[in-house]
């Protein structure tokens, strides 16, 4: 049996895929005090689905991947470990003065962000490299003892090390953390070049604090999860999924922390990858509207697109992730009326704990979910499988007092209001992720999952103007699902800095095979504690810009492409983005890169067989009728998702409710069955000689 678990803001996922039984799954509220037990919480759930406890369900699961929050939340919320830095004489200022660029470069008296390490923790030691990687001054042991010594008394949690240029010559940061190891003192240690081996002071600097930052948090964590999973029985290594798509075992995993930022999100990337490659889809959008935030992601070609940098809670990470696009819209996002008496929405939210008002547990302020419910797009009796009843009249209530009253409106249509602001924003949010890259997105199919999406992908389809909006059956838990279509990765880079033409092309291969047989190395050492002995395979990139710019995009090589062959790549990625080129400009490479993938075994989709001739009756499937909302009050009939067949042709306006989501179907639009089991919204008539319900 192979396990994904996604531990949200909101819900923890579990997904479960066994030859016998299929793909199960598993939701139930997330414990923000102790996440793990949320994950033991959906495990037991697992087992007494299967008739199984969890003393017997644990010892065959043959592959367990983990995505959490934890780093995220510490993140963003500012609590991760009290930290010291080390680096060179003159650079201590270096978190403060960034790149010299601001946010808004016209709100002069903007304060930078806080740094996350106070100014007296922030040490020099002498020592000096040079760009080219020539020692100019030795580490001097005195000032870095006295640094060390420092830090010591004064209790930090965890050490970064971080020297100029160090990823040319790294022999003085493994100098340090040899020197804080003969102390005998054991404080979390981060070095810059190891967490980020390419150029860019300020890229290696920050992108290591945030590992040192989070990494104390999320090592305790994924140890306290291990150690209760092994005490009941698992016999496999924790694989922890990772911001670029692979994951890492969980000894590594809380070391190089900062790759677990936005693994859960990763997740549901990954998901959208498979499912495109299964239906043959070229280009897809994705979007993941959980409990607390909307991640927006783009497949080209079966694989997500990838970026190396980002800014997260006003720190840089410029490690290699998949591009998320987040938005803070989730059913917890709480609705009120702003300071010009408007209506606005998130990005705050009312997370697991309290909740939206309707899930009884104290919750004051007005949801997304709230609204779904007074609308009538969610039913109160079966949300989560009906293990957790909704109070509607808390929901009207609380929308009556914040934001009806206050708007001169009745309630549904203050409701109303509300849903319909959250969908102007996710569609605003995948406009956005789609042309900002030189796409349309009408050339685009639409994929929506998490709990709270297909109540929405209709009417962003519609929107965006977007032929097809498909939604899994899976779809609340498909970052779960995605984790099990991942990989043990490893990323691995060089800094070149050299224009294209004057490489030849046994630098290139010498390049690209000296970070083979690194990464290679790494994944046999991850084998060697007991990871899965699958095939490797490599991907290379080649980050790339033209002589007079500053930023550089990725330019996906084949093995055997030579310095001819990455020219011509680089200005034809270049115009796809751009729509123009620079003739006569030499195009410079800056880094080297390749990810090496371990293969893992790999779930996969369900097969359905054709729709018969001339449709299905679709009266099996419908469970009732419920009343809605949608700018007038209207009876819709309800089907039950699971029960729906391939050749029912389901027309709007409707709702199809499961276990753990539910999807609206507007009026002209008609829902059908894929080959995947995932429902297809279209504005098209029903084929020929099928009938409409």
């Amino acid at each position: 049996m192979m396990i994904g678990v996604d531990v949200g803001g909101t819900f923890t996922d579990l997904v479960a895929a066994d030859p016998l039984r299929g793909l199960r799954f598993v939701k139930t509220p997330s414990t923000p005090d102790d996440p793990s037990r949320g994950v033991l919480d959906a495990l037991k759930l697992l087992a007494d689905e299967l008739e199984l406890t969890l003393d017997t369900l644990l010892p065959g699961i043959e592959l367990f991947i983990h995505g959490t929050t934890v780093a995220t939340n510490i993140l963003v919320e500012r609590r991760g470990a009290r930290l010291g830095l080390i680096t060179t004489q003159g650079f201590r200022d270096l978190l403060e003065l960034r790149e010299g660029a601001r946010d808004n470069r016209y709100a002069l008296r903007t304060a930078a962000p806080t740094p996350v390490i106070p100014r007296p923790l922030r040490l020099e030691v002498r020592e000096r490299v040079a760009p080219d990687g020539t020692a100019v001054l030795p580490l001097d042991p005195e000032s870095l003892d006295a640094a060390i010594a420092t830090l010591r008394a004064a209790g930090v949690d965890g050490v970064v090390v971080c020297f100029l240029h160090a990823h040319r010559r790294p022999a003085h940061e493994r100098a340090a953390r040899a020197a804080i190891a003969a102390t005998g003192w054991e404080p979390f240690i981060s070095l810059g070049h190891e967490i980020l081996g390419r150029e860019g002071e300020y890229d290696r600097l920050s992108t290591a604090v945030v590992n040192g930052y989070v990494g104390p948090g999320l090592k305790t964590y994924l140890n306290r999860l291990f150690g209760r999973l092994t005490e009941r029985g698992i016999t496999v290594p924790v694989q922890v999924m990772q911001s670029n798509g692979g994951v890492l075992p969980v000894a590594e995993a809380g070391t190089r922390a900062v790759g677990a930022v936005t693994s859960g999100p990763a997740g549901g990337a990954m998901a959208g990858a498979l499912y495109a490659r299964a239906l043959g889809l070229p280009q897809l959008v994705t979007y993941d509207t959980g409990g607390t935030s909307t991640d927006i992601c783009i497949i080209q070609d079966g694989v997500p697109v990838e970026r190396n940098r980002a800014e997260l809670a006003g720190l840089r990470i410029a490690a290699p992730a998949i591009e998320i696009n987040p938005l803070g819209i989730g059913g917890g996002s709480i609705a009120r009326i702003d300071a010009g008496g408007m209506l606005d929405i998130g990005p705050m939210s009312a997370g697991a704990v309290p909740g939206p008002a309707c899930f009884g547990k104290g919750g004051t302020r007005a949801t997304l979910t709230d609204a779904n419910l007074v609308l009538g797009f969610i039913s109160g009796e079966t949300f989560l499988g009906g293990r957790m009843r909704l109070d509607v009249a808390a929901a009207r209530a609380v929308i009556a007092q914040e934001i009806a009253a206050p708007l001169g409106i009745g309630v549904d249509e203050a409701a109303y209001a509300i849903h319909v602001l959250a969908t102007s924003r996710i569609t605003e949010g995948i406009r956005l992720a789609t042309v900002r890259r030189g796409m349309d997105p009408r050339d685009f199919a639409l994929m929506s999952f998490g709990g709270a999406g297909g109540l929405h992908a209709n009417a962003v389809a519609r929107e965006l103007e977007i032929p097809t909006a498909i939604i899994p059956a899976m779809a609340s838990v498909l970052s779960a699902l995605g984790f099990l279509a991942a990989d043990v990765r490893q990323d691995l880079q060089q800094t070149v800095n050299a224009p294209i033409r004057d490489l030849h092309d046994g630098r290139l291969a010498q390049v690209f095979g000296a970070l083979e047989v690194e990464g290679r190395a790494a994944l046999e050492t991850s084998r060697s504690r007991g990871g899965h002995a699958g095939d490797i395979h490599v991907r290379r990139f080649a980050d790339c810009r033209y002589e007079r710019q500053v930023h550089t995009i990725p330019v996906p090589l084949e093995p055997d492409d030579t310095a001819a062959d990455l020219e011509r790549r680089f200005v034809a990625t270049y115009e796809g983005l751009y729509h123009h080129t620079h003739p006569g400009e030499p195009g410079i490479v800056e880094t080297c890169r390749v990810a090496v993938f371990n293969t893992l075994p790999k779930l996969a989709l369900p097969v359905l067989d054709a729709a018969p001739a001339g449709g299905v009756d679709c009266a099996a499937a419908r469970t009732g009728e419920r009343r809605i909302f949608i700018g007038a009050a209207v009876m819709a009939p309800v089907y039950w998702f699971e029960q729906i067949r391939r050749g029912m042709v389901i027309a709007g306006p409707a709702l199809i409710d499961s276990a753990a989501t539910s999807v609206l179907v507007l009026p002209g639009s008609t829902a059908t069955l894929d080959a995947t089991g995932s429902l297809c919204l279209s504005d098209a008539a029903a084929p020929a000689g099928d009938r409409a319900c």
